[in-house]
Protein backbone atom coordinates (compact mmCIF):
# COMPACT_ATOMS: atom_id res chain seq x y z
CA UNK A 1 0.00 0.00 0.00
CA UNK A 2 1.16 3.51 -0.79
CA UNK A 3 0.42 6.05 1.95
CA UNK A 4 0.63 9.74 1.03
CA UNK A 5 0.32 12.94 3.00
CA UNK A 6 -1.71 15.65 1.26
CA UNK A 7 -3.14 18.99 2.33
CA UNK A 8 -6.53 20.48 1.44
CA UNK A 9 -6.57 21.31 -2.27
CA UNK A 10 -3.74 18.94 -3.15
CA UNK A 11 -4.30 16.09 -5.58
CA UNK A 12 -3.09 12.60 -6.39
CA UNK A 13 -2.85 11.71 -10.08
CA UNK A 14 -3.94 8.16 -10.94
CA UNK A 15 -2.28 6.57 -13.98
CA UNK A 16 0.14 8.03 -16.50
CA UNK A 17 0.73 11.73 -15.67
CA UNK A 18 0.64 12.60 -19.39
CA UNK A 19 -2.73 10.85 -19.81
CA UNK A 20 -4.17 10.24 -16.32
CA UNK A 21 -7.10 7.97 -15.55
CA UNK A 22 -8.27 10.51 -13.00
CA UNK A 23 -7.50 12.60 -9.94
CA UNK A 24 -8.26 12.42 -6.23
CA UNK A 25 -8.33 15.75 -4.39
CA UNK A 26 -8.44 16.45 -0.65
CA UNK A 27 -11.47 18.74 -0.40
CA UNK A 28 -11.78 19.19 3.34
CA UNK A 29 -10.38 17.92 6.63
CA UNK A 30 -12.60 18.27 9.66
CA UNK A 31 -11.44 16.57 12.85
CA UNK A 32 -10.84 12.90 12.08
CA UNK A 33 -12.77 13.00 8.76
CA UNK A 34 -11.33 13.68 5.33
CA UNK A 35 -13.53 14.65 2.39
CA UNK A 36 -12.18 13.51 -0.97
CA UNK A 37 -13.15 14.57 -4.48
CA UNK A 38 -12.82 12.10 -7.35
CA UNK A 39 -12.42 13.31 -10.94
CA UNK A 40 -12.72 10.24 -13.18
CA UNK A 41 -14.67 9.40 -16.33
CA UNK A 42 -18.36 8.76 -15.57
CA UNK A 43 -18.12 5.08 -16.52
CA UNK A 44 -15.51 4.48 -13.76
CA UNK A 45 -17.16 2.88 -10.75
CA UNK A 46 -16.10 4.32 -7.40
CA UNK A 47 -17.44 2.69 -4.24
CA UNK A 48 -16.80 2.98 -0.53
CA UNK A 49 -15.30 -0.30 0.75
CA UNK A 50 -18.39 -1.28 2.75
CA UNK A 51 -20.63 -0.79 -0.31
CA UNK A 52 -18.22 -2.68 -2.57
CA UNK A 53 -18.21 -5.59 -0.11
CA UNK A 54 -22.03 -5.51 0.05
CA UNK A 55 -22.29 -5.58 -3.75
CA UNK A 56 -19.97 -8.61 -3.85
CA UNK A 57 -22.05 -10.42 -1.20
CA UNK A 58 -25.30 -9.57 -3.02
CA UNK A 59 -23.98 -10.83 -6.36
CA UNK A 60 -23.03 -14.29 -5.04
CA UNK A 61 -25.59 -17.01 -5.76
CA UNK A 62 -27.68 -17.90 -2.73
CA UNK A 63 -27.75 -21.55 -1.65
CA UNK A 64 -31.13 -23.29 -2.12
CA UNK A 65 -33.50 -22.58 0.75
CA UNK A 66 -31.63 -19.47 1.91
Amino acid sequence: MLALTRRVGEEVVIGDPANPLGFIRVVEIHGDKVRLGFDFPRQTQINRRELADQKIRDSKPQPPGA
